[in-house]
């Protein structure tokens, strides 16, 4: 009878799709390709990818180049910080150490910005350690092939994936792992009739396990809700985007004209989407428009909806950087200042722009 890690390897080699990074054994490409990874999927990553390297072919270029240059190769994939922290490890790998990477998980969570998970990846795939991958994808096969306790120790589950390593080949086992995760036992739907584990799982064919184990490292929290609740639906609706552009610990707030709407009071840069765009065309463009900066990256802040009696406005925060932030000028303000977390929440804004400060309190700890 064939061994679990035997049955795997079958179907990898037979079911595996030809992604790049899985041609080269160099630390530096390997760790490029899982920093891209980290909360981006494959087909997006794709592309960038081969962008990357082909600007920066090694750790070397990567460490030398400008940090705005890093960003604007890095723009569209998000999460700039994943950037910032390659660059880092690359700094330290070529003007402390040589050049030379470390060969073990524990060397390499020495380096800047490599967490446990990224040093592992690293050492198996370029250096063949047999040390346990533990992703999204891999805790939900195992917990649906073992049967493990919901929602799973951490200690526990990594021990467990350490047990079912195969020592002669985890290059192929970790990936396969990871392949059959995503392309087999989804969080969304499993095909269990394709699945080389068929056998073995004691969640096949159970929907509710299976549900239950969609996503097994996501920890349950509380959404807070802002604003009020849509219930007219007849009433006009308008969609309207603001950036909350931090640099440095500050944050950048705009002085509407008193001739306006409002006038006197402070706000967020930002305005409403427009027929065709989707919320970061829209972000971008008002913030060219108000203050002739360039969005380096957006991510949400908080949503709410507020009633002005014969419309709702949806209104949808960003949290941005910016190329330049030092260069943003009042273009369509009376006045534009960076002010610390503390000034921020001292400042009056809107009342249909409350919950920006209530979900910033909570965001800053004040």
């Amino acid at each position: 009878m064939s061994s679990p890690q035997q049955e795997l390897l079958s179907w990898y080699a037979a079911n595996k799709r030809d992604l790049p990074w899985r041609h080269t054994r160099d630390p530096y490409r390997i760790l490029v390709s899982e920093v891209m990874l980290q909360q981006t999927q494959v087909d997006r990553v794709l592309p960038f990818y081969q962008r990357w390297l082909a600007s920066f072919p090694d750790a070397q270029t990567c460490a030398e180049a400008e940090l705005e240059v890093i960003h604007r190769q890095w723009k569209g994939l998000g999460y700039p910080s994943r950037a910032e922290r390659l660059q880092l490890a690359c700094r330290e790998v070529v003007q402390q150490r040589c050049g030379q990477w470390p060969d073990t998980a524990a060397g390499l969570q020495e380096l800047p910005g490599i967490g446990p998970y990224t040093a592992g990846a690293v050492a198996c795939f370029a250096f063949a350690a047999a040390v346990p991958l533990v992703d999204t994808n891999v805790a939900r096969v195992y917990a649906r092939r073992d049967g493990l306790t919901m929602p799973p120790d951490k200690k526990e589950l990594w021990a467990h994936a350490a047990a079912q390593v195969d020592p002669g080949d985890p290059i192929s086992y970790n990936n396969a792992l990871m392949e059959l995760g995503a392309l087999i036992c989804g969080a969304r739907s499993a095909d269990c009739g394709a699945c080389p584990w068929r056998e073995r799982c004691v969640a096949r064919g159970d929907d509710q396990r299976q549900q239950e184990t969609a996503n097994p490292l996501k920890v349950a929290s509380r959404k807070d809700s802002y604003g009020v609740a849509i219930t007219d639906r007849k009433k006009p609706r308008h969609h309207v985007v603001l950036a909350l552009i931090h640099h440095d610990g500050r944050y950048l707030v705009a002085k509407r004209p008193h001739g306006a709407h409002v006038g006197g009071f402070w706000e967020l840069p930002g305005g409403k989407r427009e027929k065709g765009e989707d919320d970061r065309v829209a972000l971008a463009r008002e913030v060219i428009e108000e203050l002739g900066g360039e969005i380096l990256a957006a991510r949400p802040f908080v949503s709410w909806n507020h009633d002005y009696g014969d419309r709702y406005i949806s209104f949808h925060c960003y949290r941005c950087r910016l190329f330049k932030p030092e260069a943003v000028a009042p273009l369509a303000a009376d006045e534009l200042q960076w002010v610390e977390p503390a000034a921020f929440m001292q400042l009056n804004f809107p009342p249909a722009n409350g919950p920006v400060q209530q979900r910033f309190k909570k965001y800053h700890r004040l």
